[in-house]
């Protein structure tokens, strides 16, 4: 087995190597497994690799495994890492997470419940469970009850001060790549994302009763189906959902952290891979 940077020609491979390696998850407990388009995907892939680090393992000239990790200051997040099932149980795995570790303070990352292997090999690195990670689905069915953020006068709205206040961190070079993709409100206290599927997320505000009230805007103003992915340590922000009708995914999250790192109570998440 060979570990090399990953390049753009590697896409399709990652692709697929994720989609077999999730599938070896979710199958076995009867549960579909998540299967993003290969241009979703990669559009997400790139993004971690150019502004983190992303290595493919490779055998006989195969792909058989990547990991990929982001760093922004002093805090690290895991993006990604999959081993096709021909080649679990070989020490893939952690030889991907060192190659992607580097040195930062603060560590996150986020996986499913349901995956008893990687949740061990992240906890023996001292990422330990802090919160579950709450999916919600379906049409909003009655109104939210929450207050519309403070709209505030032009020039009020600073994202890296409430990136400060919901991440503990710099989120600039993030903010580029979701503006690509998706509509942005912005409120004094808060901004919320919105993506053309339904998606919504990240929705951060300065404190949880701000990042509260902008998730409640915009599921008021949705026409269709949504999606939201929320911490279970933001308790504002899931009371919003369950009052709006939502349903609850039944395979929950879990956000893995280092001692240090704080669960977040301001933030509906933009997924898996960008937190």
């Amino acid at each position: 087995m060979e570990l090399r940077p990953t390049t753009e020609g590697d896409l399709p491979a990652l692709h697929t190597t994720f989609l077999d390696a999730i599938d070896s998850v979710f199958s076995p407990h009867a549960f579909e497994a998540p299967s993003p388009s290969l241009e979703v995907f990669g559009s997400l892939q790139r993004h971690v690799a150019a502004t983190g680090a992303s290595v493919v393992a490779e055998e006989r000239g195969s792909v058989v495994g990547f990991g990929a990790a982001w760093t922004r200051d002093d805090n690290w997040f895991l993006a990604s890492l999959f081993v096709a099932r021909s080649a679990q149980g070989r020490g893939v795995g952690p030889a991907l997470l060192d190659a992607v570790w580097g040195d930062a303070r603060y560590r996150r990352t986020m996986t499913d419940a349901i995956q008893p292997v990687s949740n061990v090999l992240y906890g023996r690195r001292g990422l330990l469970p802090a919160t579950p990670i709450l999916t919600f689905t379906g049409r909003p069915h009655r109104p939210a009850a929450v207050t519309e953020p403070d709209a505030g006068g032009p020039g009020s709205h600073e994202l890296g001060a409430i990136d400060a206040a919901a991440y503990g961190f710099d989120r600039s070079v993030d903010h580029r790549f979701w503006s690509r993709f998706a509509r942005r409100t912005d409120w004094a206290d808060a901004y919320a994302y919105v993506f053309p599927g339904g998606d919504i997320g990240p929705v951060a505000g300065t404190t949880p009763e701000a990042a509260a009230a902008a998730l409640g805007v915009e599921l008021v103003r949705s026409t269709g189906e949504v999606r939201v992915r929320l911490p279970g340590s933001a308790r504002a922000l899931v009371e919003v959902a369950l009052g709006a009708g939502l349903r609850l995914d039944p395979v929950p999250g879990l956000l893995l952290l280092s001692a240090g790192a704080e669960p977040p109570t301001a933030l509906a998440l933009s997924g898996y891979t960008l937190f």
